[in-house]
């Protein structure tokens, strides 16, 4: 744990925790009876459709990866399958498989991608809800980061909120979850990458540099 602090939603128990999003839940109407399916990029988007119907649990979900499909099998929702972390995944997934199928896509109200766009230019048949904001959270810029800190980034936004509080130092080794999250470093950052997409495989790589 020493000196390795995850910048995230997601808890770790042999990292420092920094919560540094907030997440107000949202409730827009939905009749979930238009859709065939529904694909979820985050647990907070599990979350949050728990917070406006059950009826969701009727449409079986396309989930980005492991943790936002325990989720769903937690809350007794249907399971159509999962991707491997990477938004690319369940562009293709769709794409190959459930083309025609009409998708409901709830989602932050702030997105580091095109998603939608490049799922609709497929010719899919693709709705987007807004059911969660995403704010950084002002208690956590007076943390004290060392000089020789690790950081872990989980969300272009995590990245965001931490350039609100803090600057990075030349001596920070800094581990970015995924491609998206990478792009979002300022250029000067060196970083590593893991090999998947997960906060595990972050903190692992973390205790080996």
């Amino acid at each position: 744990m020493k000196n390795i602090y995850l910048f995230s939603k997601t808890t770790h128990p042999d990292v420092i925790h920094v919560p540094i999003l907030n997440t107000l839940f949202l409730q827009p109407k939905i009749d979930f009876s238009n859709y065939d399916a529904i694909v979820l990029t985050s647990k907070q988007a599990v979350t949050a459709l728990e917070n406006i119907s059950p009826d969701w649990k009727k449409i079986p979900a396309l989930s980005i990866a492991s943790k936002t499909e325990a989720m769903v099998r937690d809350a007794g929702g249907l399971l159509l399958e999962k991707g491997d972390g990477y938004g690319d995944s369940l562009d293709d997934i769709i794409a190959k498989k459930y083309a025609a199928y009409r998708w409901l896509y709830p989602r932050p109200k702030v997105v580091a991608s095109n998603f939608k766009e490049r799922v609709k230019e497929g010719g899919v048949d693709i709705d987007d809800v807004v059911v969660y904001e995403t704010s950084c959270n002002e208690t956590c810029q007076n943390i004290d980061l060392p000089d020789d800190a690790t950081l872990i980034f989980t969300s272009p936004f995590t990245i965001e909120c931490f350039l609100k509080f803090y600057t990075f130092k030349s001596s920070y080794k800094v581990v970015a979850i995924g491609k998206t999250t990478a792009k979002a470093l300022p250029k000067e950052v060196t970083y590593v990458m893991p090999k998947t997409p997960k906060v595990d495989a972050c903190v692992t790589l973390a205790q080996q540099l």
